[in-house]
């Protein structure tokens, strides 16, 4: 009998049923690659670039406050009362902070391309909490127009879940996902069996920069001295470059690191970079920033791509996902939720005051709105007056300014129909 099918019985005897389990155990986990090494969403993290580009994304969108908003008949507000503004933004259980939340859905939305949330519902209705449940013990199906969950506890046993908040990532159906790791698994799997041959390389590497020589011809037991002394003075990577001491006509020469080694060293950027790409990650967010070849305006400018490009679609899934899981159908036509992303867009110093000073002088913002974005507290009520320049009118109104210019002004008469030029009469006199 097959291995897998052993494991097959073995777990049906314990009430798992995922389809392609038995394989992930019988052979390491994930599937296989080119490079013979097996990649899955779990040990995709010990390449560094995986590692590091989750990361990178988890903790910018984890970092960032989302809110529950009402909306107004001009504009929003945040919407404070609502129980779902406190599960948001302020406690998503009772042992995670948003933060930690976030960080964790992000996390196996990068790896597994979809995320899990079992939703808590109290006694009068209300959302309560959320909780993270694994991708991987996750099973969906779809059966008349409607969704269904099951999943895998930790004792073997598959239970229905009733409210999930399911948040997806690119798919041919719009229910199951991609995995990012499984749809590249051949260059990931390039990539960590790259590190782990040069780890070797150096481990073993018994070659500081040159060959031994010698004329005479060694005897097996002098031979056999050399090569062990050799070994334990100059192999591994702490032994690099120590002194050595030649005797019986045994000379040095020098050839260094072979090409062929040298560039292979050199092609862990180039994998970095292509693992990069798949995250839609610039690459100077992990590490690949050479010298010469950026300033920090390009920097900057490729901050605001990182979160326009990678960050944003991201952002939008969140959004839409949560207003429609964690929301009824009334209650969506009022609430909606969204992160507040002003603090990765704003820019130096220098330009923030520029677009605060445009939008102050054309009424759009007031220094209240000014003080709010720069994380400071307003001045009170005469802080949400707006101003604009007086040289400025609507431009309906052009030709009745012009018009009015033109005009010679009429003399007034404040004691109505009398003339001009005549006295004005108070308690019968004259003034």
């Amino acid at each position: 009998m097959k291995i897998t099918e052993l494991i097959q019985r073995g777990l049906r005897a314990l009430g798992i049923n995922t389809p392609g389990l038995e394989t992930y155990f019988a052979f390491g986990g994930g599937q296989g690659t080119s490079s013979g090494v097996r990649i899955n969403e779990n040990n995709a993290l010990a390449v560094a670039a995986v590692y590091e580009c989750t990361r990178v994304i988890a903790d910018t969108i984890a970092s960032l406050p989302c809110f529950l908003y009402r909306r107004l008949a001009t504009g929003k507000e945040r919407a404070e009362d609502h129980q779902v503004y406190r599960v948001l933004h302020e406690e998503p259980n009772p042992v995670m902070t948003p933060f930690e939340f976030k960080q964790t859905m992000q996390g196996h939305l990068c790896l597994w391309g979809k995320a899990f949330a079992e939703i808590e519902i109290n006694g009068a209705g209300r959302v309560q909490a959320l909780w993270p449940l694994r991708p991987d013990m996750m099973r969906v199906q779809f059966f008349n127009n409607k969704l269904y969950y099951y999943y895998t506890t930790p004792d073997g046993q598959e239970r229905q879940l009733q409210n999930v908040l399911h948040l997806r990532g690119l798919s041919s159906d719009g229910i199951n996902s991609y995995s990012p790791v499984g749809q590249n698994r051949q260059t990931l799997g390039l990539a960590q069996a790259a590190e782990e041959y040069r780890a070797r390389f150096f481990a073993n590497d018994a070659r500081p920069g040159g060959v031994l020589q010698t004329d005479r011809s060694l005897g097996d037991v002098a031979y056999k001295r050399l090569q062990k002394f050799w070994d334990e003075q100059h192999q591994g990577l702490t032994n690099r470059g120590r002194t050595a001491i030649l005797e019986d006509g045994v000379k040095w020469q020098d050839v260094g690191m072979p090409p062929d080694d040298a560039q292979f060293i050199q092609g862990q950027e180039y994998q970095k970079s292509d693992i990069a790409a798949i995250f839609r990650v610039p690459s100077y967010k992990i590490g690949l920033l050479k010298p010469g070849t950026v300033s920090f305006a390009s920097v900057e400018q490729q901050a605001i791509d990182f979160v326009i490009d990678c960050i944003r679609p991201w952002l939008v899934c969140w959004e839409e996902r949560a207003t429609l899981g964690l929301l009824t159908p009334t209650e969506r036509k009022q609430y909606f939720a969204e992160f507040l992303v002003d603090a990765l867009l704003r820019g130096d110093s220098t330009q923030r005051a520029d677009f605060y000073t445009k939008m102050f002088n054309i009424g759009a913002f007031t220094q209240n709105n000014i003080l709010e974005k720069e994380n400071m507290n307003g001045i009170g009520a005469l802080g949400d007056r707006r101003y604009v320049p007086l040289n400025m009118i609507p431009v309906d109104l052009v030709d009745d300014v012009v018009k009015a210019k033109l005009e010679p002004k009429q003399p007034t008469n404040p004691a109505g129909d009398m003339a001009p030029d005549a006295p004005k009469l108070m308690n019968g006199a004259a003034h």
